[in-house]
């Protein structure tokens, strides 16, 4: 029994540990709303109006009629329900829609409850707010004398151009339904309930970032400066960690205890000594400044010291009867002895690179050179979409969560070694 329980509780402990990592994944796949409001249908219109006699005031702002289409608002008493009534001629007409600049690339399909005497075939055409227009294959439906769901495909893979030029889909003004009757000079559609389905999932959040945003170029600029500094950790601190367990020289525990007060020392308080240094060096607002002083970190020195004075000296004693010197034995011996410390130096200095704000926030000026967290930051104060601020942080927190993976076994590794002797 009480094995089961300890396994509930652990269960729950995790649920609660990954709930936020997975709710920011769960939104960045929206298409409209938030974590706990989906919004997969978005409603046009019901065509219910206060009266049908004032119907023609009521929905003019929301509608009009294209070639020579009529219309009236038909009120059923014993559904208590109002619906449109439209007369489409032989040479085919419809009706337009406002769509309020609507973003149709998260839209699948366009939804209506209908019911037509005659089969007819339903084109609709897309208008961006420049009035460029985007055409969709027909649909053909068939004649129903009863009421049924009918769904148009928004497939944008097909759309045409009217005009030369493809609108733009993110900005729609305006939406053309159209009806074509095919055994007829005129036929009379009913139409209900019009409304879009959204996708579900949906990536464009992410297409939208990483397009619009400069989110790519923030990327590219966090794995540049992260890739340098890692590398730069892996070999530097190393060397200086190996000087420190191996050497001997004046005032080396002295030195060393300056190493690890330096631990103790807050980012915040070094900032504006880093800052002046970096603009008499002419580097402000470059990769420089945000890689040159991060190249060694007094904890990858402390952990390499730690990790190489478990190694046996006989090892390196052995290796200097063979003729090996200081930077040989380092480099063929202790290196690859030291590949789990090392794994867990790199993935620490890389979280704690591509994390950065504080720093790439004082030591950089232009939109080009923000790294990935800066940008973060910003977006969150100029958007207030949850769908696209959750596939922005998605994709910051993605490559930490990659590089952890890869390295995990390494990582578990290292930190065993340094927990037990012998």
């Amino acid at each position: 029994m009480w094995p089961k329980v300890k396994f509930i509780i652990l269960l729950i402990l995790l649920l609660i540990l990954f709930s936020p990592l997975f709710i920011m994944f769960y939104t960045a796949f929206i298409p409209q709303g938030d974590p706990f409001h989906l919004i997969k249908m978005a409603k046009i219109t019901d065509f219910e109006v206060p009266s049908a006699k004032f119907a023609m005031f009521y929905l003019k702002r929301l509608m009009s009629t294209v070639d020579g289409a009529k219309w009236k608002v038909v009120e059923d008493k014993d559904a208590s329900n109002m619906y449109l009534e439209v007369t489409i001629p032989e040479s085919g007409s419809g009706l337009s829609f406002t769509t309020g600049n609507k973003n149709m690339y998260v839209v699948a399909s366009l939804a209506m409850r209908m019911k037509n005497t005659e089969s007819v075939k339903v084109k609709v055409i897309i208008k961006d707010v420049f009035g460029t227009e985007g055409e969709l294959p027909e649909v053909e439906i068939g004649s129903s004398n009863s009421w049924k769901e009918v769904s148009i495909p928004f497939d944008f893979k097909k759309i045409t151009a009217v005009s030369g030029k493809l609108p733009d889909l993110e900005r729609s003004s305006r939406i053309y339904l159209l009806f074509y009757p095919e055994n007829s000079k005129t036929a009379k559609i009913y139409i209900d309930d019009l409304y879009y389905k959204n996708k579900f999932p949906t990536l464009y959040n992410f297409k939208r970032v990483l397009k619009y945003d400069m989110f790519g170029r923030y990327l590219l600029n966090s794995a540049i400066i992260a890739t340098s500094v890692v590398l730069g950790n892996i070999i530097l601190s190393s060397m200086v960690g190996y000087a420190f367990a191996r050497k001997k020289f004046m005032m080396k525990e002295f030195l060393f205890a300056i190493i690890l007060g330096m631990m103790m020392i807050p980012p915040q308080t070094t900032i504006i000594p880093v800052f002046i240094l970096m603009k008499k060096l002419h580097w402000i607002d470059t990769y420089w400044a945000l890689i040159i002083p991060a190249l060694v970190t007094p904890f990858g020195v402390f952990l390499m010291r730690q990790y190489i004075e478990q190694i046996p000296v006989s090892l390196d004693e052995a290796a200097r009867v063979d003729g090996a010197s200081d930077f040989q034995i380092f480099w063929r011996i202790i290196m690859p002895l030291s590949k789990a410390p090392l794994a867990v130096l790199g993935i620490n200095v890389f979280i704690g690179s591509w994390n950065d704000l504080f720093y790439p926030l004082i030591l950089t000026t232009s939109k080009e050179m923000r790294t990935v967290q800066l940008g973060l930051a910003m977006y969150q104060k100029l958007n207030t979409d949850w769908p696209s601020l959750m596939a922005a942080s998605s994709i910051a927190g993605l490559p930490v969560i990659i590089i952890y993976l890869i390295f995990q076994r390494k990582i578990i590794e290292g930190v065993l070694k340094g927990a037990v002797k012998g």
